[in-house]
């Protein structure tokens, strides 16, 4: 089964780097134009001193920049291999990708979709164990059928995803 909102997505990774380079560049003028000096307010019933925090403030500003930089470095990795796949492609499958994905026109070629998608399997595949250091997902088509599995295989797998999960998390 093709999975045809991963290949727009992949179509518009160009305008989704852009977007969290952006992102990235007004984080870092939002956090250094505020103040971080300590100043004097009140309420109604008192008069105190607030103070920038500087450990919450940073810790949390330095984790932000580095999941964007890492999702950043992520798209781009993806947009180059995507891209030179494209260039691989024939000029006629290249238009019918960008109309249909792009453009969003109601056409479809199936040859080229799977060409598509099997690229695009490769490069997550890639991904997985270039930038997550861990094994890939399985795909849908590489996954047996739920009614051949049995039942300690399938603890076992739920067992290994969520010690997977854990190990992540701490």
């Amino acid at each position: 089964m093709i999975d045809c909102s991963l290949i727009a997505y992949y179509m518009n990774l160009a305008k989704s780097i852009y977007r969290h380079k952006k992102l990235l560049r007004k984080s870092r003028i939002g956090f250094f134009n505020q103040t971080m000096s300590s100043y004097v307010t009140s309420n109604e019933h008192e008069l105190f001193s607030k103070g920038f925090n500087v450990e919450n403030n940073v810790i949390d500003f330095v984790d932000a920049q580095r999941r964007l930089g890492e999702t950043i470095e992520i798209c781009e990795f993806k947009h180059k291999h995507f891209t030179e796949f494209l260039h691989t492609l024939p000029h006629d499958d290249r238009m019918y990708l960008k109309e249909r994905y792009l453009q969003e026109e109601e056409i479809i070629n199936d040859r080229v979709d799977r060409e598509c998608f099997d690229m695009i399997q490769e490069i997550e595949e890639a991904v997985s164990y270039r930038f997550l250091g861990n094994e890939p997902a399985t795909y849908i088509d590489d996954a047996p059928d739920i009614d051949q599995v049995s039942e300690e295989e399938f603890e076992e797998a739920f067992d290994n995803a969520f010690l997977k999960m854990i190990s992540r998390l701490g």
